[in-house]
């Protein structure tokens, strides 16, 4: 079972990375996708996150899971709130019986730069660089770090708020980084309220989650 990464997490959920290394028959043998997916990578994880899940819950019956308008799934009729991510060759599944939860992992390169500017705002980008003590945001293995792991964060909070219509700029604010504790702190306007987000390097991915 190529479970790179597993944690059992205080607010009661859990979390895990699967590692796909097995071949597209491999999952097919062992569940149906939810919906038609004609590119075989694309299908691969797709299936490779649901049994990530199935590890985590063995008892959930994945052909209850459901897609809302925003694309968020969830189980009808069944006590248990997850979210899943996939990039590359990773897959990640995170789930409880108390709260809504959100989960992403991304792949860090350098794309990211030519990209920030579509989810983090000056402030944000000041915050960054101050907090971090980065010269710059434009290059450089830190900033790509960093600006994958915000990307990452905005990503879970979207997942876990599960409606359409968030500006990941307007809606979604960096305001603190606790390096410490591996946690980024967010301003949700939707909420009025402070977002927790965890943070995790693994291998070559930025993994982040919010479980409350």
């Amino acid at each position: 079972m190529p479970i790179i990464f597993q944690q059992q997490l205080s607010s009661g959920a859990s979390l895990a990375i699967w590692k796909i290394t097995e071949p597209l028959h491999f999952f097919e043998t062992k569940l149906s996708p939810a919906r038609a997916i004609a590119h075989e990578e694309v299908k691969k994880r797709h299936l490779a996150a649901r049994l990530t899940l199935q590890q985590l819950e063995p008892g959930l019956d994945l052909s209850a899971i459901k897609v809302a308008e925003s694309g968020k799934p969830f189980f009808e009729g069944v006590n248990a709130f997850f979210s899943l991510s996939h990039t590359d060759q990773y897959a990640a599944a995170i789930v409880s019986s108390e709260n809504q939860v959100g989960v992403d992992i991304e792949g860090v390169g350098e794309r990211i730069f030519r990209i920030r500017h579509k989810y983090l705002d000056d402030a944000e980008q000041d915050l960054l660089q101050k907090e971090l003590n980065l010269s710059t945001l434009q290059e450089g293995g830190d900033a790509a770090k960093w600006l994958t792991r915000c990307w990452s964060a905005k990503e879970s909070i979207y997942k876990w708020h599960g409606q359409l219509g968030i500006d990941f700029i307007k809606d979604i604010s960096l305001t603190a980084i606790d390096q410490t504790a591996q946690v980024l702190h967010f301003n949700f306007a939707p909420t009025s309220g402070g977002l927790k987000i965890n943070y995790q390097s693994i291998e070559k991915l930025e993994l982040t989650w919010i479980e409350n």
